[in-house]
């Protein structure tokens, strides 16, 4: 159910957010026609594509920062059959007055995909054109289907007791900016799926999967991910830390981590090589895409002069941009930013509670926090060379390290294993609590930003939004009982979870087995050191995480095979 109330809250953000009202959405739409029609295929050169006009039937509002509340329930609304198609608004002719479409500098594969799912709408370009771009929309939420599951999988993976796996497929539920760039058209939803499931792929390296099949399907997913965007550039890092982690916990692989690394490389080769194409053609590694030649950014001001206000606003505007969205700049500290903020701290509390206690291994925590650490390192070196050579404050968006969402997620919500059993049942009910506020409150500053006329009346709000959404109003009556129907399901069972009695467990007699005991991946036995970490005798080789049957170490390769009942280890 949790599956389904993801589901149905992004979709429902397909009708409160308006066409063009996600970062650069006209200008995703406008390549994916590019490729559909021909005229981006081969890739164009930085600067050369431009927006077309075609492309602005698509929407009814600016696809820039507002100044303020829209007022969209005092608009007129020409019926659904009478508004313009691509072809009728100009077609492929150029926009007048917008700029050359930046977004090729990014690889092509999200596109490509956008223009064949383009394709399976009949007569798009003859068809109004809104109809065209929520087929779009809703094509992207396909992308986001799977999160919360990939959610409950890692943590169920690293063995995180029960019922924190619940609590971590419901935290997407509780990012709104989250669920808003699923909604829209954007190719960061793509990127986002990619990173969920390497993250997955690679939590099962640091679980002893160190397979060349794992490693062969983490490099082609990791290629997949190089071309969809420059941020996948950070891959390769990742895997790598990902087999050295095996390796400082368990020397005896050093040989198979190495092998399954270099299988893995050799597949993202594919993708790499579109970066290594663009360092020889253009000089480099991702152009500008607006301008045929990369502007000069050569640094006037020092650190020295605002270094700190920029750092401030930064790190405000990465955290506020992470949970909710600011589409004004006005950067009013309202309820959407308090809580925004209340989140944040929430987050860096688990994660440093994680880190002290233990509740992960630290080579496990290190790999699941590398991609969030890393997608920050470029968000904030792009951001500074902006203001240093015009303190312009820029690139500051918190939804660029969505890419990390999994791996910050289940590290923070690992320290609540360290909570007794009945209160820790109680965290799924916690999470889905905090998730319905801060969707409440965030839909709610929202809607009064578009959708709310003049006058304050917002009883005239959802017909506003059912008269201008591309389908018809059943739908959105589906979507809304669809939304309640998940909510009180996914409520009713939380509250369950939470007051569920402690069991305790049965009392074992006879001999313990190497079976019965927790494995050190149980958060249980977070806190003593990994079995690497004990000195080994320096005649045998460092004995595995999963103790072995008898005095030798099981293959690397193979599980130790089960102990008979009557024998107790030494």
């Amino acid at each position: 159910m949790i599956l389904v109330l993801h589901l149905a809250v992004v979709l429902g953000q397909t009708a409160i957010f308006p066409n063009f009202r996600s970062p650069d959405e006209r200008q995703h739409v406008d390549l994916i026609v590019a490729v559909a029609q021909g005229r981006a295929w081969p890739w164009p050169d930085p600067g050369t594509l431009a927006v077309t006009e075609g492309s602005g039937a698509g929407g009814f509002t600016r696809s820039n920062r507002i100044g303020g509340p829209l007022h969209l329930a005092d608009e007129p609304i020409p019926p659904r059959g009478d508004r313009p198609s691509f072809a009728s608004a100009g077609g492929a002719a150029h926009a007048a007055r917008v700029p050359a479409n930046q977004l090729i500098q990014h690889p092509p594969l999200y596109y490509v995909l956008g223009a064949g799912a383009l394709a399976l709408v009949p007569g798009w370009d003859r068809i109004p054109f809104d109809l065209a771009f929520l087929a779009l929309r809703w094509w992207n939420v396909l992308f986001a289907v799977a999160l919360p599951l990939l959610l409950w999988a890692v943590a169920r993976r690293l063995r995180l007791p029960e019922p924190l796996p619940v609590a971590a497929a419901l935290i997407p539920v509780g990012i709104p900016e989250l669920t808003h760039t699923e909604s829209a058209v954007n190719n960061d939803n793509l990127l986002v799926l990619l990173f969920a499931v390497l993250t997955l792929l690679l939590v099962r390296v640091l679980t002893g999967d160190t397979r060349r099949r794992t490693a062969l399907v983490i490099g082609a997913v990791g290629s997949l991910a190089l071309l969809t965007k420059g941020f996948a550039l950070l891959v390769p890092i990742w895997i790598f830390v990902a087999y050295a982690a095996v390796v400082f916990r368990r020397r005896n692989r050093w040989r198979t981590a190495a092998v399954s690394l270099g299988v893995a490389w050799l597949a993202c080769l594919p993708g790499l090589a579109w970066w290594i194409h663009n360092r020889i053609v253009y000089g480099s590694v991702q152009p500008h895409g607006r301008f045929t030649s990369m502007p000069d950014l050569t640094p006037h001001y020092s650190f020295a002069d605002g270094g700190v206000l920029w750092l401030l606003r930064f790190v405000e505007r990465m955290n506020t941009l992470f949970f909710v969205h600011d589409q004004t700049g006005a950067q009013r500290h309202h309820w959407p930013w308090k809580l925004a903020l209340l989140a944040g701290v929430l987050v860096v509390a688990g994660i440093v509670s994680t880190l002290l206690m233990r509740a992960l291994p630290h080579p496990t925590t290190l790999v699941l926090l590398l991609p969030t650490a890393g997608l920050l390192a470029i968000v904030a070196k792009g951001s500074y060379e902006q203001f240093a050579a015009s303190q312009t404050y820029a690139a500051m968006q918190g939804r660029y390290l969505y890419g990390g969402l999994i791996g910050v997620a289940v590290v923070a919500l690992a320290a609540t294993a360290r909570l007794p059993d009945r209160w820790r049942r109680r965290v799924p009910l916690a999470v889905l609590g905090f998730a319905l506020l801060t969707q409440v409150v965030y839909v709610g500053y929202t809607v009064d930003l578009f959708w709310t006329p003049a006058n304050g009346d917002r009883t005239a709000v959802p017909g506003a939004i059912a008269a201008w959404y591309a389908l018809p109003p059943a739908i959105l009556i589906l979507l809304l009982a669809m939304v309640v129907v998940a909510v009180t399901a996914t409520l009713a069972g939380t509250i369950s979870l939470a007051g569920r009695p402690t069991t305790m467990p049965t009392p074992r007699t006879g001999p313990t087995t190497p079976e019965q005991r927790p494995t050190p991946a149980e958060p249980a036995l977070q806190d003593q050191p990994a079995p690497s970490e004990q000195p080994a005798p320096s005649d045998q080789p460092a004995p595995s995480d999963q103790p072995a049957p008898s005095d030798q170490p099981a293959p690397a390769d193979q599980p130790a095979a089960p102990s008979e009942p009557d024998r107790v280890p030494a």
